[in-house]
């Protein structure tokens, strides 16, 4: 008996001498491999919204509305300490697309919408960085372009109201990610950070009088037109323990006809907008403003050259504003602590402004049109569950610049049209 012990003592020691040889040349494949778990990173956030129209002078069949707006995630992979993958997945709004195909091969330069090819993700980021010291850093890829507020404070627990910053989502591409190259570092004991952007840039056959340049953005194709790259600089200040306390100004610069889709203009039209911006947390208190100034170069020919662009091209076709300006602050303080030190909860009773004027300025024969001329009052609340989960309720008053006019009468009456709007939200971020 004692002898069959031995036998198979002596049988196993092989076995688990190969198999402890296995698992090591796996580890060393894994390693080879770059699979090596502990490299990926994942996280993310979540916004879903309910919006009640009490009253809309502007849409007066408008239905009250569920929203999933976003669900962001980023995955990322260390290949070694200093070189890392950085990705970001987006489902915005339930995840439906389409992207669009300018044909100059078989259909002689017609568009061609391919609603299979959006898919229902977005891949916005995929961008390699290369962290060489604090001074002097490089991104290469398709990465966010830090330009204004809202683009730092884009997770829903780094902002009151519950759907994203209203003045910059009506002016600017919100998120705003290009592909090229983006340099950055520190100075002045980790004071001062500063962004070097040089990528793809915008197109003007996208702007419109609602929204400025927000939809010269380049999404309705597979590929962006990189005829004119942007430059946008970034220098911020940091002067509080919080991460979100900062002050600083961006510029931005891109030559947008020159990637029209057709070559069907022969000027440059540069589009350069400068912001200003302060952001405080610290304790109690979060606090955020920022101040936006833009100018379209030659804004009355590209608006006389995209009204006459093809309806298949799905762009708005509308009068382009040369001048735009924008102005917004929200401020909020912790109220929970009075009542329960130690709570871990928070409660933030907020209260936000935003001015915006897409036309602020017109040239040539483009008519400013008032009604593109809001001032946005919104009062809510912030209820943080824990600090990753946040539930909100807000009460937004907007006025447009142009008058009411009675849907029954078609006469005026003598008051400013207004946007009211009651929303609820529950978000996330992890």
């Amino acid at each position: 008996m004692k002898a069959n012990h031995y036998l198979a003592i002596l049988f196993l020691i092989p076995l688990m001498t190969v198999h402890g040889q296995e698992k090591k040349e796996e580890k060393e494949r894994l390693d080879k491999n770059l699979l090596n778990l502990s490299r990926f990173t994942l996280s993310g956030y979540g916004v879903v919204n309910y919006y009640n129209y009490t009253k809309f002078d502007t849409d007066l069949n408008i239905k009250n509305k569920f929203d999933a707006e976003r669900l962001n995630l980023y995955l990322g992979y260390e290949f070694t300490d200093k070189i890392k993958l950085k990705t970001e997945i987006e489902f915005e709004h339930g995840g439906t697309g389409s992207t669009i195909e300018l044909d100059t091969q078989e259909e002689s330069g017609e568009y061609e919408h391919e609603i299979e090819a959006g898919g229902e993700v977005k891949l916005e980021q995929i961008y390699i960085d290369f962290s060489i010291n604090k001074y002097f850093n490089v991104r290469a890829g398709r990465m966010k372009i830090h330009f204004g507020l809202a683009q730092n404070l884009d997770r829903p627990t780094s902002y009151f109201t519950t759907h994203r910053q209203e003045m910059e989502n009506e002016l600017l591409p919100l998120g705003w990610y290009e592909a090229g190259l983006q340099f950055y570092g520190t100075f002045a004991n980790d004071k001062l950070l500063y962004e070097v952007s040089v990528t793809s840039g915008l197109d003007s056959s996208g702007f419109s009088s609602r929204n400025w340049i927000k939809a010269g953005y380049q999404t309705r194709f597979e590929m962006a037109n990189a005829e004119s790259l942007a430059l946008t600089l970034r220098l911020d200040y940091k002067f509080g323990t919080h991460k979100n306390t900062y002050a600083g100004a961006a510029f931005y610069i891109n030559n947008a006809s020159a990637n029209r889709p057709k070559n069907d203009i022969d000027v440059t039209s540069y589009v350069k907008i400068l912001e200003a911006h302060v952001t405080y947390n610290e304790n109690n208190l979060r606090f955020n403003a920022i101040g936006l100034y833009g100018d379209i170069e030659n804004s009355d020919i590209i608006s006389r050259k995209n009204a006459t662009l093809s309806n298949n091209l799905g762009v708005k076709r509308t009068p382009v504003g040369k001048k735009a300006l924008g102005f917004s602050a929200e401020i909020g303080y912790e109220i929970l602590h009075f009542f329960e030190a130690d709570s871990k909860q928070k409660l933030y009773p907020f209260v936000r402004y935003d001015y915006y004027d897409t036309m602020y300025q017109t040239e040539g024969a483009v008519v400013k049109k008032p009604r593109w001329e809001r001032n946005s009052i919104t009062g809510g609340i912030n209820y943080l569950i824990t600090p990753s989960i946040v539930a909100k309720l807000q009460y937004q008053n907007r006025t447009l610049g142009s008058e009411h006019i009675d849907p029954v009468t078609s006469l005026g009456i003598g008051k400013n049209q207004k946007e009211n709007t009651f929303s609820a939200g529950i978000a996330f971020s992890f």
